[in-house]
């Protein structure tokens, strides 16, 4: 057997030997880890300023092709289409997520040959995306889940087939809240490289599955590891719902000396949220926006996950009730759904809900804003109007633009009047690069008379990329029945502007009763931490406070303090608003995703909390 790898770049075309061997039927091409950027400038300053090239190409011969079923690989931070070729054959496109995970592809039979093989990543895109990529292996066995007709759609938009090495290993997975089966989220990761591993399951009506990621609808799976003595693998298992709930964590050694092990994990709520409804107002499927990779079913396991109990379908254009298969596969135990419509418009987009059953589709290519509001809320049943995602570029425009928006009075350009009753202040699907961005829009809105809710979403149309109701909303209602919300209290929630916005923190600012000061709160589970605390009066900082390192990581209430208004400065017909931060979370069981539409090639992950903004009477 003879391998080379080619790394082509600016200066030319660069061979080097490659440490390689052929064991059993198991021929590793490329062992390192190589950065690959398609064009410059570099897309994030935490990859060197030289890439080791702008493709990869291994060429190979083998001694008995015919053997070899499976290719698989180790990636991480893929944003655009990089093809993978084989002799000339294009397989598949790596899986676009930022998040380091395995992943496999089936070789078709006959492809390969006992001579001048030739494997080739490569994008023909020519916006800027640093990647790295390694660990590239052919192996001989091959395990390709049974995939139905809705999992086949799924997989062909992917790009690719599932495919898994042999597994060695049968896990069963378990997680309980004082005893009784939660649905939750199961992670697995190789514990040497950090990267969501391999697992032998598949999606269905009780599971959503992706790369090292498993959601459990009964709070139960049953997976297949890989690992066996001439490859061992140790991995990390983690188990959580979402960010009210404790996270487990179990290390698990596969190495073919026992076929089967079980694990349990117990999960605890950690923040109280007596009286307030967990919302994600923005959701997407495959199924109906025809991106993204998540079914309905997938999309339904995942919100039971995480623990939302107002979901907002968010399909663009449409509206699709969640309802009929959230009953089918037993889901809506656990939640209440809500039909929206994202109204996609040339002039920005725009979440419209509750949608009545029967209503007319909204029109979404009206123009100006003046008619396009009125046909919003002309909809039957529709209530709620938000502004998503203000500082994204669609279709050559930007809602919050210098171009179009007054940031510093608040006022939009061009005679225009912004008629949308919230808007969206963190995105955890198209955040921003500068957390207080969006904020800073809100409060110059407030300030210039507009009545905007902030709202926390997730946008996901995916089961991992974009973790659903990663960035949520917390509204007033009474919630001791998640299957039935009263949605009218719900949508009363965000109309007063009773609205808290959660990024794995929830910060809280209550008037004393006597009407002489606020109290201020600060909480979330023991895995985030919250490091500080900002107070705005009229959108002005007044006071600035760090978290003490011993309560930054405390499960619960992780800070609390009275004002006077007096400190604050406050009188009547100010408003008051807390902004809690603290550092992201890097690891795979909650990612925190980068910018979608970054402003500098600089990135620190955040977590966040924002209370409603309070008027002082």
């Amino acid at each position: 057997m003879r391998i080379r790898l080619l790394l082509l770049i600016a200066s030319g075309l660069l061979v080097l030997p490659l440490a390689s061997g052929q064991d059993g039927l198991r021929v590793v091409l490329e062992p390192g880890f190589l950065h690959l950027r398609n064009a410059g400038p570099r897309e994030w300053s935490s990859f060197p300023e030289k890439s080791d090239a702008d493709r990869l190409e291994v060429t190979f011969d083998l001694d008995a092709p015919e053997s070899f079923r499976l290719l698989t690989w180790r990636q991480e931070e893929t944003k655009q289409p990089w093809s993978v070729q084989l002799n000339g054959r294009r397989l598949a496109t790596l899986p676009r997520d930022h998040n380091p995970l395995e992943h496999g592809i089936e070789i078709p039979a006959g492809l390969l040959r006992t001579t001048g093989n030739v494997l080739e990543i490569a994008t023909a895109s020519e916006t800027p995306d640093d990647i790295r990529i390694g660990g590239l292996v052919l192996r001989d066995s091959l395990q390709t889940l049974a995939e139905g007709e809705r999992a086949e759609r799924l997989f062909q938009q992917r790009g690719m087939r599932r495919a898994l090495p042999a597994m060695t290993a049968t896990v069963r997975l378990a997680a309980t809240e004082d005893g009784q089966a939660l649905p939750c989220r199961f992670t697995i990761l190789d514990a040497e490289t950090g990267a969501l591993a391999f697992v032998g399951a598949e999606s269905d009506d009780r599971l959503a599955v992706r790369e090292g990621v498993v959601y459990a609808l009964d709070g139960k799976a049953t997976i297949r590891l890989a690992g066996d003595a001439t490859e061992p693998r140790r991995y990390r298992i983690y188990c959580g719902r979402g960010f009210e709930y404790s996270l487990g964590r179990e290390e698990l050694v596969v190495d073919g000396s026992r076929a089967e092990a079980s694990l349990s994990f117990a999960l605890r709520r950690e923040v109280p949220t007596p009286g307030l409804v967990s919302c994600d107002p923005h959701l997407h499927t495959f199924e109906f926006d025809r991106h993204g990779d998540c079914s309905l079913v997938e999309q339904l396991i995942v919100i039971a996950g995480e623990g939302i109990e107002l979901p907002v379908s968010a399909a663009h254009d449409q509206r699709i009730d969640y309802r009929e298969e959230a009953d089918r596969i037993g889901s809506s135990r656990w939640f209440t759904p809500v039909a929206g419509c994202e109204v996609t418009t040339s002039l920005g987009h725009f979440n419209a809900f509750p949608v009545d059953s029967g209503a007319p589709p909204i029109e979404h290519k009206l123009r100006p804003w003046p008619q396009l509001f009125r046909n919003i809320y002309a909809t039957p049943g529709v209530k709620v109007c938000v502004l998503n995602h203000g500082h994204d570029l669609h279709l050559k425009f930007r809602p919050l633009d210098p171009e179009n928006f007054d940031s510093a009075g608040g006022v939009f350009k061009h005679g225009w009047k912004l008629e949308a009753n919230a808007m969206e202040l963190v995105n955890s699907g198209a955040q921003q690069t500068d957390p207080m961005r969006l904020v800073r829009d809100w409060f110059a809105l407030l300030r210039s008379g507009h009545r905007l809710a902030g709202i926390g979403a997730s946008d996901s149309h995916t089961v991992n990329f974009a973790i659903p109701g990663q960035a949520r909303t917390y509204l007033e209602a009474p919630d001791a029945d998640p299957s039935a919300i009263d949605v009218a209290a719900a949508v009363g929630s965000i109309l007063k502007g009773r609205t808290w916005v959660s990024f794995g923190l929830l910060a809280r600012l209550d008037l004393a009763p006597d009407g002489g000061g606020a109290t201020v709160q600060v909480l979330g589970p023991g895995w985030t931490r919250a490091e500080r605390l900002r107070l705005f009066r009229n959108g002005e900082e007044v006071a600035s406070l760090a978290i003490p390192g011993e309560d930054a990581a405390r499960a619960g209430v992780k800070f609390s303090r009275e004002f006077t208004f007096g400190e604050l400065g406050a009188k009547t017909g100010d408003f008051l608003c807390v902004v809690a931060t603290g550092p992201g979370i890097e690891e795979g069981w909650w990612p925190i995703m980068p910018p979608y539409q970054p402003t500098s090639p600089d990135f620190e992950p955040f977590v966040m909390g924002i209370s409603p903004a309070v008027w002082v009477e």
